[in-house]
């Protein structure tokens, strides 16, 4: 019988991809670290006999990374083809089969994510789908507009939390440029709340819950101490922050609402950093779209619609620059047919040589039709 997936696998070992393998059981230390105590939420986990939480492979970037880099801090180019376990959507199974591809290495950022893009494109078509449309995001832009505007670090902790929701981003920035209303209980602690601010937030919050648990407080409607802790100390670091102006906030408001081609979207963007006085780290984000957007001519197609949104972000925590989506034209309603981005920052944590960077991509398999689930 002839593997269906052969032609996609073909495209990646055609490409350069190594294909590796990762263990199904995985350690729950790094997804939660890195994706944040939601993720849990949506995997299924166990624990040893020693107390060690494990999970079902929920994806493949985390363990690859670690496995890969553990070998060879310079990385490579290397694919996979496996079962992931995940609180699937309705009407879609906890079980799937997912492929894909990460570039591990020291490489030109704009022309990487653009082949990124352009292979994922390819190994849609080698699973019969041709007529596709590409949503383009850029958590990189985000983050440094709000380094730009000088926005406090409970602000920009939160923002950058909340983003790639756009209706809640939108939401704190109302509050930001208002009267802080609800918060105003910690306004008499605000040079205790300013010390603590220069801690790192985990170290804070285990202060909180550490003196919760002296006091005798466990849980309280449901939450955890470190629950608790965790929600005390946001609402105490957001009490002691100066509020934004408003055309600061109009600013990332004005970033979020930017739907364009890349091209139109790279304008719109210098002169965006043109009105905001082009502070270096943003205009540095803004000149790596420019070269991206450049570089995506190559992988442009009729059958391709691509578009840039300012708002779309993912929920994983470790994506930090340019992200994509890819959606078959005449079927949105069945999700992502693949989609990926870069991730950076996630690869010092693993032992990566200095210098090196990333961006991968995943396939979800089953919504290919044909493909068995």
């Amino acid at each position: 019988m002839t593997d269906p997936l052969a032609p996609a696998l073909q495209a990646l070992r055609d490409a350069g991809f190594t294909l590796v393998d990762v263990p199904v059981l995985l350690p729950m230390e790094d997804f939660v670290r890195i994706s944040g105590e939601e993720f849990r939420r949506r995997i299924f986990t166990t624990m040893d006999n020693r107390g060690t939480e494990y999970c079902l492979r929920p994806e493949f970037t985390i363990p690859v990374c670690r496995q890969r880099l553990a070998a060879n801090p310079a990385g490579g180019r290397f694919s996979y083809s496996g079962r992931i376990f995940r609180n699937g959507r309705p009407g879609e199974a906890d079980e799937v089969w997912q492929i894909g591809g990460e570039v591990i290495g020291n490489h030109d950022v704009a022309a990487e994510d653009a082949a990124a893009l352009a292979l994922s494109l390819h190994v849609c078509r080698s699973l019969g789908v041709a007529a596709l449309d590409v949503t383009l995001g850029d958590v990189g832009l985000f983050a440094a507009l709000l380094e730009a505007l000088g926005v406090p670090p409970a602000w920009k902790r939160r923002l950058t939390a909340l983003f790639g929701d756009p209706a809640r981003v939108v939401e704190t920035l109302s509050h930001m440029a208002e009267a802080r209303s609800g918060i105003t209980d910690f306004a008499g602690h605000g040079p205790i709340i300013k010390a603590l601010s220069e801690f790192p937030a985990e170290n804070v919050g285990q202060l909180f819950a550490d003196i919760l648990s002296i006091a005798g407080v466990k849980t309280v409607g449901g939450r955890t101490t470190g629950e608790i802790a965790e929600r005390v100390l946001e609402q105490a670091m957001l009490a002691a922050e100066e509020m934004i102006p408003e055309a600061h906030a109009a600013a990332i408001r004005d970033l979020l609402s930017l739907e364009a081609e890349p091209d139109a979207a790279a304008k719109a963007l210098d002169a965006l950093s043109a009105r905001i006085g082009r502070p270096a780290r943003f205009q540095a984000a803004v000149d790596l779209f420019a070269a991206r957007a450049a570089a995506l001519q190559a992988v442009r197609r009729p059958d391709v619609r691509m578009r840039f949104a300012g708002a779309f972000g993912r929920k994983l925590g470790y994506y930090d620059g340019f992200v994509f989506d890819i959606h078959q034209t005449t079927r949105p309603d069945i999700g992502q047919l693949a989609g990926g981005g870069r991730y950076d920052g996630l690869l010092a944590g693993f032992g990566a040589a200095p210098g090196v960077k990333a961006v991968g991509f995943a396939v979800w398999t089953e919504r290919f039709p044909g493909v068995p689930t």
